[in-house]
Order: structure tokens, then C-alpha cells, then sequence
């Protein structure tokens, strides 16, 4: 038999087996969710705040205020502070996002009380050096300039202000202006009140066991758990389905950017949002890249997504081709979104996708420090545990109908606002 000219049998998942994180109670109210213990002498200890970019009350405060919480305090300066990490061979890496903010203390199992301790101390009080605040300007309006020169910015941004408004937390484009705009009280105001230790959940994942309970516990649950309530943030008013252009001079592609917003669903309807979005555009073998990359050649890559949204989620799809080919593929990927209500994917190729969907999600479960993010996307949507294995069997059960229907009621092309940016035709 010549191996080499017979494909390999696809494998088949229809289970998902893990062990959810236990949920502890911290002497003090913290809420902590330790992931299974795992023996590699490494620990991740992460910090989530319920509160994000979707609640500033300026644009760029949330993300500024939580980067630079380790930038100097009146002690130390941010050297100073990045030296006692290493020496204890440690990281710590803050991000935010729409709906959180989270920080990451990642160390050796042998140096948590020493690694967490230094966190706690040097990252508590809300100093923001005026030196360190005016690099992180410079830096940010540099990003800004760069990013400004791209099609791709301004396809998505044009598109996503006219379906969600420019004052959007949903939109949040910041410029130069409001990166000046930025400053210390503003910062501390916004640190007080949603990113102090007392009030933030925390996640353990790695070789956390016992005695590392017990460190993290009587290091933080000295402090009074402060139960802040994520910041609420109204919904930007939606305009009508807009189709935008923005020619910019020296560009030599084009960027297409289409979106809508979607409304907040049940776990049933976000799985199965899911599902029909891979379809579309969220795997190599979905119906754009192979109709619009292999079989006709429009562009070297198209995809889709489902983004986290103030009030549910964004559906969006991205792509960049010649200019030449811009719209044919803007009328290719409108065929595609109408073709799967009216020829949803049957046979092969809805087995292809179940096989791949469920590979998928087995595989997001692989690692010692995977289950910390899934459980923050349970907590901002507000689904239940239940969720991650209720969804293989969603994958092996869903029919060909229900996909048409779905993508009839939520996929229609006059729905989604496009936008096409760059060397325009």
C-alpha cells in the first residue's frame, strides 16, 4: 500500500471530559477557582476584575490604568519593581479587555509567597509617575500613527462606529486628543474604584495544591473582599445598515470589514452561533476561504468571528484583497451569507465541520492553565458550567435545518454594514 497517496482516517470526538475548577472561598470573601493541580513547579495566579474598557468614562483610562499599575510607586520606580519579579524569577502581566481587566502573576511554585507578596505590595497603591505616564503617551500615539496608515483600521473602525455610534463602548476608537486627556487623578479615580486587590476574583492554575492555598490565603484573604458590581454601560444606539467607503491615497489593498450587532442569547443560540459562524468563515475549510481563496483567487485570506459586545456579541468578517477584486468579493461573500440559509451544509461537509469543531474544542481544554479563560467567559455571559459540555453534544446534534435558520433569522446580508477601506476601485 503507498501510505503517502492515502490520507489518514479523520479522528472522531464526540466526548469532553475535564474537571472543572473548584470554587474556594478566601477567609476574607475572595472567590478563587483553582484548576486541577498539575506537577510543573510553575503556578499562574490571576487577578479578574468584572470591569473593562465598556465602562470608562474616557477612552483609553481602563487599559492605562491597569498597564501601568506596576509603572513606579513612591518607593520604587518601574525598573526597580520589573527587578524584583525576575529576581524571584517571576512575571506579571496586566491586560483588559471590554468587560475585565485581569492581571497575571506567573512563578516558579518555590518563590509564590515571596513573587506574590512583592505583587501586593507594589502593585496596591494607585501611583502613576508623571515620567511613566508621558512614555505611555508616546508609545500609545506612536501605535495610534502606525495603526492609522493600515486599511484595515479604518475598514473595521468606519464600520463598527456606524453600527454601534462613535461614543460607543463598543467603538472606543481613541485618538490623539484623548490619549493627552489622560491623567493621574483621572487614573486613580478609575483604580480605586475597580482595581484594587480587595476587590478583584482570582484564578490558580498549574502545581496549586494545598499548601499554595493556603500562602495565596493568608497573604490575601487578610483584605476584605470589596464586591464591586461591574460598572454598567447603556448599549450604543445602532444605526441602519450603512455600506462605507474610505479611499486612502497610498494604499495598495483594500480592507472589507462587515458587521453587525447580535443581542445577547441563551447558551442553546450562542452555540450554535457558534457552529454556524465556522461555517462561514471561521476555519480554513469554511465557505469564504474556499470559495473566495482557493476556488476563485479574490483574496489570500477571509474569515469570521463572534466578538465580545457590551450587550452581546459583534459578528464580523474581515478580509483584504487587490482592489480589482473588490467587488467581486464583496458580492462572493454576500452569495455565501444567503447560501447558508438556503443550501445549509449537509453530508460531508457537515460531518468535516462536526470532526473539526469538536477537535476544536477538546483541544481548548489541553494545558495547565486553560480552564481560567473559559470560566471568565462563563462569568461575563452569564452561562452556566454546563456550557463547554452541553456544546459537543450541540456539535453532533445539530441538523441542517437548524443551521438554515439560524443563518436565515441572523446571516442576511442587507443586516451587516460594510465597509471597504484603502485603495478603493
Amino acid at each position: 500500500m503507498n501510505f503517502r497517496s492515502t490520507a489518514p482516517e479523520a479522528k472522531t470526538i464526540k466526548t469532553l471530559h475535564f474537571t472543572p475548577p473548584k470554587e474556594i472561598t478566601l477567609s476574607g470573601g475572595h472567590t478563587l477557582f483553582a484548576s486541577p493541580k498539575r506537577d510543573l513547579d510553575v503556578i499562574k495566579l490571576l487577578f479578574y476584575w468584572p470591569t473593562g474598557t465598556a465602562a470608562q468614562p474616557q477612552p483609553m483610562l481602563a487599559r492605562a490604568a491597569q498597564s501601568l499599575r506596576l509603572s513606579g510607586n513612591k518607593n520604587l520606580s518601574a525598573e526597580q519593581i520589573q527587578e524584583g519579579f525576575e529576581y524571584w524569577g517571576a512575571s506579571a502581566n496586566p491586560d483588559v479587555s471590554l468587560l475585565s481587566s485581569t492581571l497575571v502573576l506567573q512563578t516558579q511554585k518555590q518563590y509564590l509567597e515571596e513573587s506574590l507578596k512583592w505583587l501586593l505590595e507594589q502593585g496596591a497603591e494607585p501611583v502613576f509617575p508623571e515620567y511613566e505616564l508621558s512614555v505611555f503617551k508616546q508609545v500609545e500615539n506612536a501605535s495610534l500613527l502606525r495603526r492609522m496608515q493600515t486599511p484595515r483600521y479604518w475598514s473595521s473602525r468606519l464600520c463598527l462606529e456606524s453600527v454601534y455610534g462613535k461614543k460607543s463602548a463598543d467603538t472606543s476608537f481613541a485618538g490623539a486628543n484623548d490619549i493627552e486627556a489622560l491623567s493621574a487623578p483621572a487614573l486613580t479615580n478609575w483604580f480605586v474604584g475597580y482595581l484594587t486587590f480587595a476587590g478583584a476574583r482570582l484564578f490558580a492554575s498549574g502545581d496549586f495544591g494545598d499548601a499554595e492555598l493556603s500562602v495565596v490565603d493568608r497573604l490575601i484573604g487578610s483584605m476584605i473582599f470589596k464586591k464591586d458590581e461591574a460598572a454598567q454601560q447603556e448599549p450604543g444606539s445602532t444605526g441602519k445598515p450603512a455600506t462605507i467607503r474610505h479611499g486612502m491615497e497610498h494604499a495598495q489593498q483594500v480592507s472589507l470589514y462587515m458587521a453587525k450587532a447580535l443581542p445577547r442569547m441563551s447558551m442553546h443560540e450562542m452555540q450554535t452561533a457558534s457552529f454556524v459562524n465556522m461555517f462561514l468563515g471561521g476555519f480554513f475549510g469554511s465557505r469564504l476561504m474556499q470559495d473566495l481563496r482557493e476556488t476563485k483567487g479574490l483574496t489570500y485570506g477571509i474569515g469570521s468571528g463572534l466578538s465580545q459586545a457590551s450587550q452581546g456579541f459583534t459578528w464580523y468578517i474581515s478580509g483584504e484583497m487587490n482592489s480589482s477584486n473588490a467587488e467581486e468579493a464583496v458580492e462572493a461573500t454576500r452569495e455565501i451569507m444567503t447560501g447558508l440559509a438556503k443550501n445549509p451544509p449537509v453530508g460531508e461537509e457537515l460531518e468535516k465541520a462536526r470532526r473539526y469543531a469538536s477537535g476544536q474544542l477538546r483541544a481548548g481544554f489541553d494545558g495547565p492553565f486553560s480552564l481560567p479563560s473559559k470560566w471568565q467567559f462563563l462569568l461575563q455571559n452569564n452561562l452556566p458550567e454546563s456550557y463547554y459540555a452541553t456544546y459537543m453534544d450541540r456539535i453532533w446534534s445539530i441538523t441542517s435545518d437548524e443551521i438554515s435558520a439560524f443563518a436565515n433569522n441572523y446571516l442576511r446580508p442587507d443586516s451587516f454594514t460594510l465597509a471597504l477601506a484603502g485603495k478603493l476601485p
